[in-house]
Protein backbone atom coordinates (compact mmCIF):
# COMPACT_ATOMS: atom_id res chain seq x y z
CA UNK A 1 0.00 0.00 0.00
CA UNK A 2 1.05 3.54 -0.81
CA UNK A 3 0.50 6.45 1.29
CA UNK A 4 -0.85 7.60 4.46
CA UNK A 5 -4.39 8.98 4.62
CA UNK A 6 -4.32 9.96 8.30
CA UNK A 7 -1.33 11.79 8.12
CA UNK A 8 -0.64 12.53 4.65
CA UNK A 9 2.39 9.97 4.53
CA UNK A 10 3.49 9.37 1.06
CA UNK A 11 5.71 6.09 0.64
CA UNK A 12 5.28 2.89 0.86
CA UNK A 13 3.51 2.07 4.37
CA UNK A 14 5.19 -1.43 6.01
CA UNK A 15 3.28 -4.77 5.99
CA UNK A 16 2.60 -4.95 9.97
CA UNK A 17 1.38 -8.96 10.03
CA UNK A 18 -2.11 -10.43 9.22
CA UNK A 19 -5.45 -11.74 10.51
CA UNK A 20 -7.62 -14.12 9.67
CA UNK A 21 -11.51 -13.12 8.86
CA UNK A 22 -14.57 -15.03 8.34
CA UNK A 23 -16.47 -14.60 4.93
CA UNK A 24 -20.10 -16.65 3.99
CA UNK A 25 -20.64 -16.38 0.28
CA UNK A 26 -23.40 -17.43 -1.52
CA UNK A 27 -21.86 -20.73 -2.14
CA UNK A 28 -19.13 -21.27 0.89
CA UNK A 29 -17.89 -20.55 4.59
CA UNK A 30 -14.40 -19.52 3.87
CA UNK A 31 -11.46 -18.28 6.49
CA UNK A 32 -9.32 -15.66 4.44
CA UNK A 33 -5.93 -14.29 5.36
CA UNK A 34 -6.00 -10.15 5.48
CA UNK A 35 -2.77 -8.46 4.67
CA UNK A 36 -2.43 -5.36 7.42
CA UNK A 37 0.00 -2.37 6.93
CA UNK A 38 1.40 0.30 9.23
CA UNK A 39 2.50 4.15 8.27
CA UNK A 40 5.92 4.52 9.93
CA UNK A 41 4.98 8.03 10.19
CA UNK A 42 1.67 7.98 12.22
CA UNK A 43 1.65 4.24 13.48
CA UNK A 44 -2.07 3.93 11.67
CA UNK A 45 -2.71 0.66 10.81
CA UNK A 46 -4.69 0.14 7.47
CA UNK A 47 -6.21 -3.61 6.40
CA UNK A 48 -6.30 -4.32 2.63
CA UNK A 49 -9.62 -6.12 1.83
CA UNK A 50 -10.90 -7.66 -1.23
CA UNK A 51 -13.41 -5.64 -3.85
CA UNK A 52 -15.70 -8.33 -2.41
CA UNK A 53 -15.63 -7.82 1.16
CA UNK A 54 -17.37 -4.97 3.26
CA UNK A 55 -15.76 -3.95 5.83
CA UNK A 56 -17.20 -5.25 9.35
CA UNK A 57 -19.48 -7.75 7.84
CA UNK A 58 -19.21 -11.09 7.66
CA UNK A 59 -21.49 -11.82 4.55
CA UNK A 60 -19.85 -10.54 1.50
CA UNK A 61 -21.11 -7.83 -0.45
CA UNK A 62 -22.81 -10.86 -3.14
CA UNK A 63 -24.89 -12.06 -0.24
CA UNK A 64 -25.81 -8.52 1.07
CA UNK A 65 -27.00 -6.86 -2.44
CA UNK A 66 -28.64 -10.66 -3.30
CA UNK A 67 -30.73 -10.14 -0.13
CA UNK A 68 -31.53 -6.44 -0.81
CA UNK A 69 -32.59 -7.68 -4.19
CA UNK A 70 -34.80 -9.84 -3.21
CA UNK A 71 -36.33 -7.68 -0.44
CA UNK A 72 -36.41 -4.49 -2.49
CA UNK A 73 -37.23 -5.75 -6.41
CA UNK A 74 -38.73 -9.20 -6.24
CA UNK A 75 -40.21 -8.23 -3.34
CA UNK A 76 -39.41 -11.81 -1.61
CA UNK A 77 -40.06 -11.80 2.34
CA UNK A 78 -36.94 -12.16 4.35
CA UNK A 79 -37.77 -15.85 5.56
CA UNK A 80 -38.12 -16.67 2.03
CA UNK A 81 -34.70 -14.95 1.30
CA UNK A 82 -32.93 -17.05 4.20
CA UNK A 83 -34.57 -20.65 3.09
CA UNK A 84 -32.66 -19.59 -0.54
CA UNK A 85 -29.04 -19.01 0.67
CA UNK A 86 -29.48 -21.88 3.04
CA UNK A 87 -30.42 -24.12 0.10
CA UNK A 88 -27.69 -22.59 -1.74
CA UNK A 89 -24.97 -22.69 1.08
CA UNK A 90 -25.44 -25.26 4.00
CA UNK A 91 -22.99 -23.29 5.77
CA UNK A 92 -24.77 -20.05 5.83
CA UNK A 93 -26.47 -19.44 8.93
CA UNK A 94 -27.80 -16.01 7.82
CA UNK A 95 -31.33 -14.78 9.88
CA UNK A 96 -34.48 -12.58 8.92
CA UNK A 97 -33.10 -10.45 11.81
CA UNK A 98 -29.36 -10.08 9.32
CA UNK A 99 -31.60 -9.54 6.35
CA UNK A 100 -33.78 -7.09 8.31
CA UNK A 101 -30.21 -4.98 9.56
CA UNK A 102 -29.60 -4.82 5.60
CA UNK A 103 -32.61 -3.54 4.61
CA UNK A 104 -32.30 -0.90 7.48
CA UNK A 105 -28.96 0.16 7.06
CA UNK A 106 -29.22 0.48 3.07
CA UNK A 107 -32.25 2.91 3.25
CA UNK A 108 -30.53 5.01 5.68
CA UNK A 109 -28.00 5.12 3.12
CA UNK A 110 -30.04 6.20 0.08
CA UNK A 111 -29.27 9.74 -0.60
CA UNK A 112 -25.51 8.54 -0.17
CA UNK A 113 -25.62 5.76 -2.46
CA UNK A 114 -27.56 8.16 -5.25
CA UNK A 115 -25.23 10.74 -4.70
CA UNK A 116 -22.39 8.22 -5.70
CA UNK A 117 -24.57 7.61 -9.26
CA UNK A 118 -25.07 10.92 -9.84
CA UNK A 119 -21.28 11.73 -10.46
CA UNK A 120 -21.10 9.23 -13.05
CA UNK A 121 -22.57 10.28 -16.33
CA UNK A 122 -23.97 6.70 -17.17
CA UNK A 123 -26.28 6.68 -14.24
CA UNK A 124 -26.90 10.29 -13.57
CA UNK A 125 -29.93 10.58 -15.75
CA UNK A 126 -32.58 9.25 -13.30
CA UNK A 127 -31.01 10.22 -9.79
CA UNK A 128 -34.90 12.28 -8.71
CA UNK A 129 -35.24 9.69 -6.12
CA UNK A 130 -37.20 12.38 -3.86
CA UNK A 131 -40.79 11.32 -5.95
CA UNK A 132 -40.60 7.57 -5.46
CA UNK A 133 -41.58 5.75 -2.59
CA UNK A 134 -38.76 4.26 -0.30
CA UNK A 135 -38.76 0.60 -1.65
CA UNK A 136 -39.27 1.64 -5.01
CA UNK A 137 -35.72 4.47 -5.14
CA UNK A 138 -34.31 1.39 -3.51
CA UNK A 139 -34.73 -0.95 -5.87
CA UNK A 140 -33.97 1.54 -8.80
CA UNK A 141 -30.29 1.77 -6.39
CA UNK A 142 -29.94 -2.17 -6.09
CA UNK A 143 -30.20 -2.21 -10.18
CA UNK A 144 -28.09 0.58 -10.25
CA UNK A 145 -25.36 -1.03 -8.36
CA UNK A 146 -25.63 -4.81 -10.08
CA UNK A 147 -25.47 -2.58 -13.77
CA UNK A 148 -22.44 -1.00 -12.73
CA UNK A 149 -20.41 -4.39 -11.83
CA UNK A 150 -21.75 -6.02 -14.99
CA UNK A 151 -20.75 -2.71 -17.28
CA UNK A 152 -17.62 -2.86 -19.50
CA UNK A 153 -16.79 0.65 -19.14
CA UNK A 154 -16.50 0.47 -15.31
CA UNK A 155 -13.62 -1.06 -14.58
CA UNK A 156 -14.37 -2.16 -11.11
CA UNK A 157 -16.61 -3.23 -8.66
CA UNK A 158 -19.10 -1.26 -6.63
CA UNK A 159 -17.84 -1.73 -3.64
CA UNK A 160 -14.45 -0.87 -4.38
CA UNK A 161 -15.46 2.40 -6.44
CA UNK A 162 -17.62 3.24 -3.65
CA UNK A 163 -14.93 3.11 -0.87
CA UNK A 164 -12.43 4.78 -3.08
CA UNK A 165 -14.93 8.07 -3.84
CA UNK A 166 -16.59 8.26 -0.82
CA UNK A 167 -16.42 9.41 2.63
CA UNK A 168 -17.53 6.32 4.41
CA UNK A 169 -17.53 2.37 2.64
CA UNK A 170 -20.33 0.88 1.92
CA UNK A 171 -23.25 0.40 4.31
CA UNK A 172 -21.14 1.67 6.94
CA UNK A 173 -23.13 3.33 10.43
Amino acid sequence: MYGCSCCGYEGMLHRHGHYDRNVVTLHGHFIISIQRFLCPCCGKTYSLLPSFLIPYFIYSFDVVIFCLYSIFTLPKISGYVCKVLHRCNKQCFITIQSICFFKKRFLSKIHEINSFFVSIDIFHHDSNLSILSEDKASAILIIKILCFNNNSCCNSSFNYEYFRKMPKYFLSS
